[in-house]
């Protein structure tokens, strides 16, 4: 199962790798280098296990408990064994190396034969391992059989180990090479994987790597946009483009979007009440009671469709005016925003806007009534490179007031009396 997933991984790994180059965006880095590291570190593990697997026991097994070697000597499966040769594998685990070694057993009972195991070597053991020696092994079965080395046996087999001669006779025998198990590799011991199932891994991991990618690969397979444009989009100055793009289209004078943040406000109030609206870039500010009935006012806002109270307003009403000062903000018909900005900056003579400086709209009651609060008006301000203006209009959409705007403008006139 893990040489599958290391194989998801690599497929993983090129596919995502192969996205970032072609479009150069960086953000397939953060596919791409966790599947890498997760790769890197599975690969060795792989690796270390096909170098152990396979051989006799098995080279990571423990000592054969005292149980096990009395029920072993017992059933006629100690024997001793005489090292041919030992190598490495090239396979280190705990700093300690896995080696080959060729034995020729010759068990007490049955004919000698010639075996390879496969164990952790401790350095510690080198010396006792060399060719020549004589070692206890443990065998699975009865001779023939694959074999385990006994590093520490009981002690009457550590003396015939010293002094037998037999098995220091015995120079060759027939070599018995262990049957594979149903399904297992003969040369790893590991369970057989068929190698289509590889490639499908591989093919898997690749495909939900690409899963981010799959509607930009649809639009260039049909034509709805090129590699170029691709890679401008991944640019700095494409994802400028692109969160500009984003910051106007959620902007409050967009579509429904001035509207649909009153409903959020409202909701999240739990009144409609408010002493002043402020609409500008992509946020709705608020002034409001702190609860619905409440005397005093704190300040709210509505962004990407997210309330949030900022805490207390920045002046308190005095008692008994709190009352003339609220309207409710569903009185407003945000929809004519556009056009009274449009308007405004007509009535201004003000064409080049100041590109450093936000559009606002304000609605709040202004002015005094002796009939009681005064009207709720909505004040557009207008923003030039050199003049500023500031329009006021009614609920209606008709102008109440002007002052500022360019020398010449309707505005201008308005405030110094001309005309």
């Amino acid at each position: 199962m893990i040489r599958l997933l290391c194989f998801a991984l690599l497929g993983a790994v090129v596919a995502g790798g192969v996205a970032w180059i072609v479009s150069a965006d960086e953000a397939w880095a953060g596919l791409v280098i966790p599947c890498f590291i997760a790769l890197s570190v599975l690969t060795p593990i792989v690796l270390a296990v096909r170098g152990v697997a396979g051989a006799g026991l098995g080279a990571l097994a423990g000592p054969p408990s005292a149980d096990e070697l009395a029920g072993a000597e017992a059933q006629g499966r100690l024997a001793l064994a005489r090292v041919k040769a030992i190598s490495r594998t090239g396979t280190m685990i705990n700093d300690q190396p896995v080696c080959d070694l060729d034995l020729v057993v010759v068990p007490r009972f049955g004919q000698p034969f010639e075996v390879r195991t496969r164990r952790i070597v401790d350095l510690v053991e080198i010396p006792r391992l060399q060719p020549e020696g004589v070692v206890v092994v443990l065998m699975r079965e009865q001779a023939p059989s694959p074999v385990t080395i006994v590093m520490d046996p009981p002690d009457d087999w550590v003396l015939l180990a010293q002094a037998d001669e037999r098995v220091r006779a015995t120079r060759s025998a027939d070599p018995f090479v262990p049957a594979p198990e149903a399904g297992k590799d003969a040369k790893t011991g590991l369970r057989r994987i068929p190698a289509p199932l590889y490639l499908v891994a591989a093919l898997a991991g690749a495909a939900l790597a690409l899963i981010p990618a799959y509607p930009t690969i649809a639009a260039l397979a049909t034509g709805g946009t090129t590699l170029g444009e691709v890679r401008h989009a991944s640019s700095e100055e494409g994802r400028a483009e692109s969160e500009a793009e984003a910051e106007a289209a959620a902007g409050m004078f967009v579509g429904e979007n001035a509207h649909d943040a009153v409903a959020v406000l409202v909701d999240g109030l739990g009144s409609s009440y408010v002493t002043q609206l402020s609409f500008w870039g992509s946020t709705l500010s608020a002034t409001a009671p702190s609860e619905p009935g409440a005397a005093t006012l704190d300040g709210y806002s509505v962004r990407d469709g997210a309330f949030e109270s900022t805490g207390p307003a920045g002046s308190q009403p005095e008692p008994g005016v709190l009352e003339l000062m609220l309207f409710p903000a569903t009185s407003v018909d945000t929809a004519m925003f556009p056009r009274l900005i449009a308007e405004a900056q007509l009535r201004s003579g003000l064409d080049e806007l100041d590109p450093d400086r936000d559009q606002w709209v304000y609605v709040s009651r202004s002015g005094s009534s002796e009939a009681g609060a005064p009207p709720v008006v909505i004040d557009v301000p207008v923003y030039g490179e050199y003049y500023d203006a500031w329009i006021t209009f009614s609920l209606d959409g008709e102008v109440l007031a002007m002052r500022g705007g360019a020398p010449g403008s309707e505005s201008y006139e308005a405030e110094n009396g001309a005309g």
